[in-house]
């Protein structure tokens, strides 16, 4: 599984000053690799402007803003630079003052103002360097009124950020989220040097997940990955191939081998939440399994889909006392339940066992959760908040509660959103972010729950990690149906037909 590390504005200050001191850099030859990085990397873009403005901060990253207009006016581009205040960062007073020596002046505030006013429409790129990673809300009435003219006036036709939307914060959104804020709405991000946490998951108004592109610039990123020094957050790279071959069946199998999970959900009423996660289980090869349910419906409803099925309506409490209990090695509670099951609180789970909760399955704060080595929880943002019972706007304070969450209760938590966070009892959290629409229908979390159970059953020793990876590279694999609005078994049907 190949991990991309993701760092926090603090992990990467304290990065900087790692190549700046152990390895003899200067911050002036970093802050010119950052912008040489992004000249080359965007020289398709550039052309298509008729004049590239860069309105800059008074910090590292109008710096970076600063360096980059050197670089474009010597290559010939069109370039006008606007500052909030002179530089007060030593390596950015230096590109500062080569841009003064070679555009001829900066424009101040007012003259970006004016400026936007007699432009033509549509014929600005603009580069937002005002403020980096590092910034903490609130905008201050100059900067809102500046980001505001970036993001309302018609003159711009593309808006690229260094390094982080200014004025995006995503630990202070306050109750009504990301419209509480003013923030640059970019078009692209260019990351410098490191990977940035506080990114993850950063939409603007029209609900768009905006692309972000990672310069390396030569920092010390390996050096830096140390216990003391890295908070353990990673991107899951997809693994799509590896994803269906590892759910192919051997020559030799059977239907041990192959899987064995138990199932427990679908109150009266619900029944079609597990009977679909079996499902999604038993289409994707599964070998055997058993659906357990407190519907006095279930066995009639599971053996008119299908004849070889298990099902018995029973109570959790009875189900671990079934002889077919011992025999599996997964067990998924919570598709369909209206109610946290009687029995589970404080349940021991076997050694070697896997046990996914979801939905039902999901309980309030302050209830007791199992006690096992391997138990997931799969929450949707809503679940989250009553899981922990304390409101969630991002990624990055969903991460903040999870934490302590998931070392005091020894369990690991899969949220379940447009950007998937995975937090682990040991402190290292996983990223998927990749946005799916198609996804966005009734009974795809229960698909996603047979996903992983499938993984889970596989007698491969694969960590809870390398599972849900795998799980999410193959769902994604919906992306590529031609139905725009697909139900979940359209997408179940596509899923088996990609084995």
């Amino acid at each position: 599984m190949k991990q991309i590390p993701l760092f926090t504005s603090d992990e990467s200050k304290q990065m900087d000053s790692l190549a700046i001191t152990k390895l003899g850099f200067s911050e002036q030859t970093l802050m010119g690799m950052a912008a040489l990085s992004v000249f080359h990397a965007n020289e398709d873009l550039w052309n298509t402007a008729e004049s590239i403005w860069i309105v800059c901060g008074s910090g590292g990253n109008g710096g970076d803003g600063y360096a980059l207009a050197h670089f474009l006016y010597q290559e010939g581009y069109s370039v006008h630079v606007f500052q909030t205040s002179p530089n007060k960062n030593e390596a950015g007073k230096y590109y500062e003052s080569l841009v003064i020596t070679t555009l001829g002046k900066i424009g101040s505030i007012i003259d970006f103002q004016n400026e936007t006013k007699h432009t033509k429409e549509d014929s600005v790129l603009l580069v937002d360097a005002l403020l980096g990673t590092g910034f903490k809300s609130p905008l201050s009435k100059e900067l809102q009124r500046i980001v505001e003219t970036i993001n309302d006036s018609e003159v711009f036709f593309y808006r690229l950020s260094l390094d982080s939307p200014s004025g995006w914060d995503p630990y202070n959104l306050g109750p009504e989220g990301k419209d509480s804020q003013h923030y640059v709405y970019a078009d692209s991000i260019e990351e410098l040097g490191t990977r940035k946490w506080e990114n993850v998951g950063f939409i603007y108004e029209k609900d768009n997940v905006i692309p972000r592109y990672f310069e390396s610039i030569g920092f010390p990123i390996r050096t830096h990955l140390t216990e003391s020094n890295f908070s353990k957050k990673y991107y899951y790279e997809k693994e799509p191939e590896k994803a269906i071959q590892v759910l192919k069946r051997k020559n030799k199998a059977h239907k041990y081998s192959v899987g064995s999970a138990l199932f427990f959900g679908g109150s009266e009423g619900m029944e079609g939440a597990i009977l679909l996660s079996e499902k999604a289980f038993s289409r994707l090869g599964g070998g055997i399994s058993k659906i357990y349910s407190p519907s006095k419906k279930i066995t009639q409803l599971a053996l008119g889909d299908d004849l070889s099925k298990m099902a018995l309506s029973a109570d959790f409490e009875s189900v671990v006392s079934d002889p077919f209990f011992p025999k599996t090695k997964t067990i998924l509670i919570g598709p369909g339940l209206q109610n946290y099951p009687k029995g589970l609180a404080g349940w021991n789970l076997e050694p070697g066992k896997t046990c996914i909760l979801d939905a039902g399955a999901i309980p309030d704060s302050g209830t007791k959760l199992p006690v096992g080595e391997r138990i997931l929880l799969t929450p949707h943002v809503g679940e989250l908040n009553r899981l922990t019972g304390k409101i969630h706007h991002s990624i990055q304070e969903a991460y903040e509660s999870l934490i302590p969450f998931t070392k005091s209760h020894h369990v690991y938590v899969l949220v379940k959103s447009f950007v998937s966070l995975l937090v682990c009892p040991d402190g290292s959290s996983y990223i998927w972010e990749s946005p799916n629409p198609k996804l966005a229908t009734m009974g795809t979390g229960d698909l996603l729950s047979g996903i992983l159970t499938r993984y889970f059953s596989l007698d491969l020793d694969l960590s809870i990690p390398e599972v849900v990876l795998l799980a999410l590279s193959f769902l994604d694999n919906s992306k590529q149906l031609d139905e725009p609005y697909p139900s979940a078994h359209e997408i179940l049907t596509s899923l088996v037909e990609t084995l």
